[in-house]
């Protein structure tokens, strides 16, 4: 079985974790079993935008969709019957890919929750009153690691395809912000209230896109109205002066020390505990299901 997903160098944490995540949970050997299936897992990639994925499952017999996420709205994918649908992330995917809004369960990430160690890494003692995650494309954009040493934060980067410590650092946090979307779904999937961060990720990969994939998710969790800490980001011709770089980092600074006092824990999220153990659930009779048929 052939893995499609979204690669890059210097790594990002969501795309990264399903190299890590699915011979744990279907068998060390998964993939290297049935040649002729491609498997599509966690990821916005679903999309005809960047024709790769699909190039690239189009070269099996077979295709299994496992949690994955359609890109936006503005796609228009139609699937022959090589393609097992076997869950959405959300039910903004199910509708743009099959017509309803029922053929979801949530971000396939929530496997993490059926691992043998899930019940010991939520118990980890609390060592971070807040953890910051940035997105993987902001890490240049703004010093992270200086604001959080000189602020008392903690900063858990998803650089580095550091899984597992990425997993256990998100455990040992009170309260996680976080720009990029699988430290927040991670941070659900520890039960550890989380606050959603704009900046840089809404640019870098576009505001349709971004927006689709968050309100994708929340639905999946059922979250609506969803706010959010939102930090101003400047043109790219702007930071290339150094002065003004210096000036930039100061305000945005400013600003976001500005909004962390605004905040309380009670202004933090946490999916419902039925819908939790709902998601659960169903995601166990998934496994199951991909067991029978595909290993």
């Amino acid at each position: 079985m052939k893995l499609i997903s979204y690669k890059t160098n210097k790594g990002n944490f969501g795309d990264d974790l399903n190299q890590w995540l699915w011979p744990k949970l279907l068998g060390k050997d998964i993939f290297t079993k049935n040649d002729d299936v491609a498997f599509l897992g966690i990821g916005s990639i679903l999309t005809l935008t960047d024709p790769y994925y699909f190039n690239e499952a189009n070269k099996y017999k077979k295709k299994c969709i496992a949690g994955s996420g359609i890109r936006s709205l503005k796609e228009n994918i139609k699937l022959d019957e090589s393609w097992d649908i076997s869950f959405l992330r959300g039910p903004l995917s199910s509708f743009k890919l099959t017509g309803n809004f029922t053929n979801y369960i949530t971000d396939s990430a929530y496997f993490y929750t059926l691992l043998n160690e899930y019940n010991e890494t939520v118990k980890l003692p609390k060592k971070y009153d807040v953890s910051i995650i940035p997105y993987y494309e902001s890490t240049n954009v703004f010093n992270w690691e200086e604001f959080c040493l000189k602020h008392n934060f903690n900063l858990i980067t998803p650089l580095g395809n550091k899984i597992e410590k990425f997993i256990h650092e998100i455990a040992s946090s009170k309260l996680i912000i976080s720009e990029a979307m699988h430290g927040a779904i991670m941070a659900d999937i520890l039960r550890v209230p989380w606050k959603r961060l704009r900046f840089n990720a809404h640019i870098a990969e576009g505001e349709v896109v971004s927006e689709f994939k968050w309100h994708d998710w929340y639905a999946s969790i059922d979250l609506h109205q969803v706010d959010y800490i939102s930090l101003q980001k400047p043109k790219k011709d702007k930071l290339k002066h150094k002065l003004f770089r210096k000036k930039y980092r100061n305000r945005v600074t400013n600003e976001f020390l500005t909004e962390l006092k605004k905040l309380n824990p009670s202004s933090f999220y946490l999916s419902d505990k039925n819908r939790f153990n709902q998601i659960i659930s169903e995601l166990n009779k998934k496994k199951d299901y991909l067991l029978n048929k595909y290993c």
